[in-house]
């Protein structure tokens, strides 16, 4: 198995791992006027996720809209006025 295989294989897991414990904090929230969303994970997940992806090999994978994506990203640019 090469390292780059071992390495995506590290990091999806590591992803896993990290959304399952987000989930856990979320349906687990004892705070009850204000309870955790999966939102307030955006920016935490993104930058752990990044240190697994290491050097850039991985691209950072998005949550598919089932486990809280978005369910459209709009990739085109608006129209030059």
């Amino acid at each position: 198995m090469s390292e780059i295989t071992q390495h995506a294989i590290f990091a999806r897991e590591f992803q896993r791992r990290v959304d399952e414990l987000i989930s856990w904090a979320v349906e687990n929230s004892s705070d009850s006027n204000r309870k955790l969303m999966r939102e307030d994970f955006t920016e935490a997940r993104k930058a752990i996720c990044d240190l697994a992806a290491g050097d850039g090999i991985l691209k950072h994978i998005e949550l598919e809209p089932e486990h809280g994506g978005p369910q459209y990203i709009n990739d085109n640019p608006a129209p030059w006025p």
